[in-house]
């Protein structure tokens, strides 16, 4: 699946559009790194891309003196194991980020307006306009007023994200996601995710 993506993505950099012919040369350019990357379950904040960009475009030049533009597939997949978190995002991690932007610690309930708030004004920023496209994918719904007047980070987790409750004793696993055992308890939730053998 991960080769699949890598191809996908070289034909989107060649402009997806068309029905000319294209030559493909095995590479994509710096710019598809973190679509890439999210497609496969891993998504970096903008420092995080950033770095990533910064690490490719630098990584030959002390041997050059020239910047990398583009990588290949064996490059990707290095790049990827290398930056992507090792456990998925848990329940304890959605926990621990509507504690710090202000949930109620008895009942753990965050109320719309403060978790809009904290989206557009804290750490890395939303624009509206990204948020309602974001609400559009994940709720098919662009209003903020789709959002409960309060939630928790479950109803978050399960409800807006769209993530499952991991259990270690279900085998079943849904037909469109791929669950990576995370090593944390039964509670955790999982994003889907694939696996990666190098």
């Amino acid at each position: 699946e991960i080769r699949d993506y890598f191809h996908y993505s070289q034909i989107r950099s060649k402009n997806e559009n068309t029905t000319r012919p294209r030559r493909l040369d095995g590479k994509i350019p710096l710019q598809e790194i973190p679509n890439l990357m999210r497609a496969l379950g891993y998504y970096p904040s903008e420092q995080e891309v950033e770095n990533i960009a910064n690490e490719v475009k630098y990584s030959e030049f002390t041997q050059t003196g020239e910047y990398v533009s583009s990588i290949d597939f064996d490059q990707f997949i290095k790049l990827y194991v290398n930056h992507r978190p090792v456990f998925g995002v848990g329940k304890q991690q959605i926990v621990e980020a509507f504690n710090a932007i202000g949930a109620d610690l008895t009942g753990g309930f965050l109320n719309r307006d403060s978790l809009i708030a904290a989206l557009l004004k804290e750490g890395e920023c939303l624009s509206m306009a990204e948020l309602e496209n974001c609400l559009k994918s994940l709720i098919g719904d662009s209003s903020i007023r789709m959002l409960p007047d309060e939630l928790d980070a479950q109803d978050f987790a399960e409800n807006v994200l769209g993530f499952e409750e991991y259990s270690a004793q279900d085998s079943q696993q849904p037909s469109n996601t791929l669950n990576v055992y995370s090593g944390q308890d039964e509670d955790s939730y999982q994003s889907p995710q694939h696996s990666v053998e190098v």
